[in-house]
């Protein structure tokens, strides 16, 4: 038996049904065992409820009851638009509170970067020289400063560094005898 002809065997007991689908439905329960145990059971559900229901008496009148209902629904769809006035504040305050945490994350973020960028070594590694010699008559000298943003070449001729040298005395520290 399926759930359709089950809900027609309730609505049937209820006394819900045409008078010509109960006739229909009451040869169906003669022919069928258990749509006519389903039909036992729904019976003895319904008259056990029926005994058993309890019945809540109400404090005053019933008109008066509904009355004082009517009355709260009308007194709170009126303060609602009290309500409506200070709404505006409680929206700014859902949208600002996610903002904040946005831009506390954008904050952490820029800081972390920063700090990844600076180097390790202190400010000496930064100023780098190199020397190159492309001939060899003539030196140079590369200076490097990111900090100052600066390139320096100095460019020399290596014959008067010869010369200097020769005009020198050597210097006799005692290493070699």
């Amino acid at each position: 038996m399926n759930l359709e002809q089950q809900l027609e065997l309730q609505a049937w007991v209820d006394g819900e049904l045409s008078s010509a689908d109960a006739t229909r439905v009451a040869q169906f329960v003669g022919a069928n065992a258990e749509a006519s145990a389903l039909v036992a059971e729904l019976r003895m559900t319904k008259s056990c409820l029926v005994g058993n229901e309890p019945e809540v008496k109400l404090p005053e009148s019933g008109d008066f009851y509904w009355s004082k209902i009517r009355r709260e629904i009308e007194r709170t769809a009126r303060a609602e638009p009290e309500a409506a006035t200070l709404s505006w504040a409680f929206a700014w305050r859902r949208l600002i509170a996610p903002l904040a945490g946005v831009a506390a994350l954008v904050f952490i973020a820029v800081v972390s970067i920063n700090q990844f960028q600076q180097p390790l070594v202190d400010d000496s590694a930064k100023n780098l020289v190199e020397v190159e010699n492309l001939s060899e008559d003539i030196g140079s000298i590369s200076y490097k400063s990111q900090a100052e943003n600066m390139f320096v070449v100095y460019v020399y001729k290596k014959d008067y560094e010869s010369e200097s040298n020769l005009k020198s005395e050597p210097i006799d520290d005692g290493f070699f005898q």
